[in-house]
């Protein structure tokens, strides 16, 4: 979860935008009038429905902000212009939406093309450069934080790398204490003795912030020292030790009034966020299963009937949430085995016989994954997910890759955050399969409604324009 300051800069972030996007429009409007171009109708209501857009395009997509800081620069640029992207693109959808909904045939819309064009290299200068600027600021303000940390001495020889990190981020570390007579050896803060000599160090100075990192013997000393700490009105932070021997980051939960540390953040845990992923499967899959699927079937069914006869559908065994098994439903786009001595778990490749002429047209373009809308609307998929593999895919990928099975946590869906990055076809490199299961689990820890839309966004590109791998 988010510390407060994380949330703070996020917030900060997004109140940026808006202003930076608002006052861009009155420069541009003030530019087009300059040029002596056509004028647009109603200013005001394209700059507010604009911010509008924006708001849209920002909410839940910032939640990880923390995480901006530490990221190498070209992470940092693509992280930027995949933002600016999104957002340019919601804005957009939202004023031409409002331009055509009041019928403003007074308004340029080569104004409001070159107003949004603006906008992108805005979004992608503001979502790279407001983190460090907002870092440096806060900064400034914060080099009094005097900090110290205290704990076992191995241990602190063990942070001596954070301490460094963490001292770029505003704090001053004044020193450390041990909680035994023994002194750290690589740590790179002079060593002020045992925990005994804290109290008379914190009433002579001046101490913002006390770390404290548990140890065996905690129980002899920590009632003290967080006692000293509220007494000399020190913020305490207590180290989570237990962070070093798990890859992933520990999220605190709560349950049944105790609290608890957990390997994976899981937004879809909760019931309203349930609710909410699935209405907006419904609401997407029920108009797709009454106008694509008939339409598809039609069309699929006459190419069948002259290329490859045999069944309409293809099923197969997936598996999907928490491990359970499900047939999904597919259009054929491989010539029929009636003898069924085919093994249906080797993947399609490029150029592969079993796939008849249309067979390729339709993978190419996704138009097989159709049928899925019946998965959707049954409940054994959702519209946006990790994508379901065959049992026997799974148990490699679990045998391959650690912790595979947290993608399990949601439902599969028919598409995905891979997927929708062109990360489809063939497994051919370990690398991009590694790649796709990480992308798996950033969905299962991160999801929000918004990030869904995106996925779909995404999907409609690369069903429109798909890439090479797509077999």
């Amino acid at each position: 979860m988010p510390n407060h300051r994380d949330r703070g800069y996020a917030l900060l972030h997004k109140l940026c935008l808006m202003a930076l996007v608002f006052i861009w429009f009155w420069v541009c409007l003030y530019l087009w009038e300059k040029w002596e171009y056509p004028l647009i109708n109603l200013p005001w209501n394209y700059a507010l429905v604009a911010v509008a857009g924006l708001v849209v395009a920002t909410f839940g997509t910032l939640q990880n902000y923390g995480s901006f800081f530490i990221k190498t620069g070209w992470r940092r640029i693509r992280e930027s212009v995949m933002k600016a992207n999104f957002q340019t693109a919601l804005m957009a959808f939202f004023v031409f939406a409002s331009y055509f909904a009041t019928k403003d045939n007074e308004t340029s819309r080569l104004f409001l093309s070159f107003y949004l064009s603006t906008c992108w290299p805005l979004m992608i200068g503001s979502n790279f450069a407001l983190p460090g600027i907002f870092k440096r600021l806060v900064g400034i303000g914060s080099l009094k934080r005097k900090s110290i940390i205290l704990g076992e001495a191995t241990a602190l020889d063990g942070l001596s790398n954070w301490i460094t990190r963490h001292s770029e981020h505003g704090f001053s570390f004044e020193g450390a204490f041990s909680t035994t007579q023994e002194s750290p050896h690589t740590i790179r803060l002079p060593w002020l003795g045992p925990y005994t000599n804290l109290e008379s160090f914190l009433s002579e100075n001046k101490i913002h912030q006390l770390v404290v990192i548990p140890d065996r013997n905690m129980d002899d000393w920590i009632p003290l020292v967080t006692d000293l700490a509220t007494k000399n009105g020190c913020r305490v932070l207590i180290y989570n030790a237990l962070s070093g021997f798990f890859d992933s980051r520990l999220v605190f939960v709560e349950e049944s009034g105790r609290q608890f540390f957990s390997l994976q953040n899981e937004p879809l845990e909760s019931p309203f966020n349930q609710m909410v992923k699935r209405t907006f499967d419904l609401c997407i899959s029920i108009p797709a299963l009454l106008t694509l699927l008939p339409l598809s079937m039609l069309i699929v069914k006459f190419f069948q009937v002259f290329q490859s006869s045999g069944p309409l559908f293809f099923r197969q065994e997936r598996v999907g949430l928490a491990g359970k098994r499900f047939v999904i439903w597919k259009f054929r786009s491989m010539t029929h085995d009636s003898s069924g001595a085919r093994d249906e778990a080797v993947q399609a490749s490029p150029g592969d016989s079993r796939v008849f002429a249309f067979g390729k047209f339709m993978r190419r373009f996704s138009i097989d994954e159709v049928p899925q809308f019946l998965n959707v609307l049954k409940g054994e998929m959702s519209l946006v997910g990790p994508r379901p593999y065959l049992a026997e895919h799974d148990y490699l990928f679990q045998r391959d890759y650690k912790a595979y099975r947290i993608r399990q946590f949601v439902k599969p869906g028919v598409t995905g955050p891979a997927q929708c990055r062109g990360l489809r076809g063939e497994f051919t490199d370990p690398s991009l399969v590694r790649q796709r299961i990480e992308l798996d689990f950033n969905y299962v820890g991160n999801w929000s409604i918004w990030l869904d839309f995106e996925i779909v966004v995404r999907t409609v590109g690369q069903v429109l324009f798909p890439p090479k791998s797509a077999c």
